[in-house]
């Protein structure tokens, strides 16, 4: 009876270590996938963008420049439009946070951004939260909501 607790619990135990470990991987694994996502955005690159987001009528979004969910066609119709109007682009990415949950992941940070809109200096700080989702093709966002933060 000893042996059979002593084995399930060292069973118990080794799977623990082994989640432990497979979930590290996989914050690290989305770590590097979200920023990419920030570098495209950086450098504006709207192609790269659009292929971030799970091209579903599942995915949803919320704000900042449209008040009313928004799904994958309006968002990468209005993430189109504002990246392809702005320069002089700055995002930098604070309090970086990953959790996974299965094949999901939720990422959240602030977000200091500025740019150039109109000959006018935007600038301001932002709280992100992105959910994840791993697909065989690989990370891609499910749901975005983004808010300023005074």
């Amino acid at each position: 009876m000893k042996k059979i607790l002593l084995i399930a619990l060292l069973l118990i135990v080794g799977c623990d270590s082994s989640d432990k470990k497979s979930i590290e991987k996989l914050s690290e694994e989305l770590k590097l996938v979200v920023l990419d996502v920030w570098n495209d955005a950086n450098n504006r690159d709207i192609e790269s963008l659009k292929s971030a987001h799970f091209n579903s009528p599942r995915f949803s979004k919320f704000g900042p420049r449209v008040s009313e969910r928004q799904n994958v066609d309006e968002t990468n119709s209005s993430e189109s439009e504002h990246f392809s109007s702005i320069k002089d682009v700055d995002l930098k990415m604070d309090d970086l946070k990953i959790d996974i949950f299965d094949n999901v992941g939720v990422v959240t940070f602030y977000n200091n951004y500025s740019f150039i809109k109109n000959s006018k200096s935007v600038n301001g700080k932002g709280r992100v939260t992105l959910v994840f989702y791993n697909t065989h093709d690989g990370w891609k966002i499910v749901h975005e909501h983004s808010s300023s933060f005074n």
